[in-house]
């Protein structure tokens, strides 16, 4: 291993010899082999006496004198090997929500957090996660990956794979924290595109399950629709609705965020992608990392306004396909009837003559309906002067709008209530 207890401290022997020159090197090396020679060096885990190593088969490393074994140290071995390929970002990432959490221990009696290597160390796992988490009777592996990169995903795909299996047939529930540098979305599509790594990094929160009770509401009331086809996604194949996040996390000198995505996976084939549900969000980690029954894991007034936002897609574009059908049924019975344009003149003298004060009161009440609306929508754009005639403000009407949003749940009334909210 690269450690050892030296004069009250953790000493880091790759650490300490990045500090010399290469002339120097040699002569640091020997000088540490002399000390733990005198017995300066022990195990931060068991206290034995350590050896410095520096073969050519092995790089430098402290050993156990002949004879003498420690648990925790193998562990500690295995684990540095399975962390070799992540960047110098892994390590403060790690301690840093291994801190946050190690806070929460405190105060809660059943939960119990520690570095993952160090909890199974007697149990000689293959493969350890960063950091333990127990909560009562669930047990979670939290794991943080930086460096995801093409070359070599194939690799990382399988290494991924494979940890995340193990950790399951351990009775662990796994959580995944994605460096932010492989963030790659194009919401305008609601498209995100991915790495087959991060593909198996998407995990199943509470914040998910809610999202898809959500969606499958919604759904009922727009059947005749591909909720996918609607929003213009370009699936692979078929789809279903089983809702998945993406932890992705930012380092800076300062603080780290989360930043917070929930998608629905395509099918498992190149180009990897998913269907955004939202444009994400990002999280202090003391928010992020609120741990209950399990991992908070968001913020619940993001969710539902984005919850809301999508309501609002859905709506409108269902909106734009109507309004679509109506031109093209107006069309043709133009065609038929040649009357268009007395028709129009006819329908708008018709909601000049709409009872406004009634059609406000029954707003206000939410009991407006999808017909009313959109009279009062077709009223406004025309004849919103003569509001003044009613004692009233076109922002008035604009800020009642937006405070019936919500409260209808109807999708083809909020439709026009969001078209009566964004005109200027």
């Amino acid at each position: 291993m690269d450690i050892a207890q030296y004069e009250g401290n953790v000493l880091n022997i790759t650490v300490e010899l990045s500090k010399v020159s290469d002339i120097s090197r040699g002569r640091a090396i020997e000088k540490y082999k002399r000390i733990a020679e005198k017995g300066a060096m022990s195990c931060p885990f068991c206290g034995g006496k350590l050896s410095l190593r520096a073969g050519s088969i092995r790089e430098i490393h402290f050993a156990h004198l002949k004879g003498k074994t420690c648990q925790d140290a193998d562990a500690y071995d295995t684990y540095q090997t399975q962390s070799r390929r992540e960047n110098v970002k892994h390590s403060v990432i790690k301690e840093a929500i291994y801190t946050e959490l190690k806070s929460q221990e405190v105060i809660k009696s059943n939960l119990k957090v520690e570095y993952g290597f160090k909890e199974k160390a007697t149990e000689r796992w293959r493969h350890y996660p960063d950091i333990y988490i127990k909560k009562g009777e669930r047990e979670f592996a939290i794991s943080v990956i930086t460096n995801v990169l093409k070359s070599g995903d194939e690799k990382l795909v399988r290494e991924i794979n494979r940890r995340n299996k193990y950790f399951l047939e351990k009775g662990l529930e796994t959580i995944w924290f994605v460096e932010d540098r492989e963030l790659a979305d194009d919401f305008d599509k609601r498209v995100m595109h991915l790495w087959e790594a991060e593909y198996g990094l998407a995990i199943k929160t509470a914040a998910d399950r809610t999202w898809e009770i959500f969606l499958k509401d919604l759904i009922k009331d727009i059947s005749n629709f591909n909720i996918f086809d609607l929003l213009g996604y370009r699936s692979h194949a078929p789809m279903k609705l089983d809702v998945r996040s993406l932890y992705y996390v930012h380092s800076t000198d300062d603080e780290i965020m989360f930043s917070v995505y929930r998608m629905i996976l395509d099918e498992k084939r190149q180009p990897f992608r998913a269907f955004a549900l939202t444009s994400g969000y990002r999280m202090h980690m003391s928010s992020a990392l609120i741990i209950r029954d399990e991992f908070l894991l968001s913020n619940e007034e993001k969710e539902e306004q984005a919850r809301i936002e999508f309501t609002n897609a859905v709506t409108k574009r269902l909106e734009q396909i109507r309004i679509e059908a109506l031109a093209k049924e107006d069309t043709l019975l133009a065609e038929h009837v040649g009357s268009q344009i007395a028709a129009a003149s006819a329908e708008a003298l018709h909601e000049h003559d709409i009872d406004v004060l009634t059609y406000l009161e029954r707003l206000k009440a939410a009991t407006i309906t999808e017909k009313e609306a959109k009279a009062f929508f077709r009223y406004l754009v025309r004849y919103r002067n003569d509001l003044i005639d009613y004692g009233l403000t076109f922002s008035e009407i604009k800020r009642l709008t937006r405070l019936m949003l919500g409260k209808i749940n109807d999708a083809a009334i909020r439709y026009w209530l969001v078209e009566i909210e964004g005109l200027s």
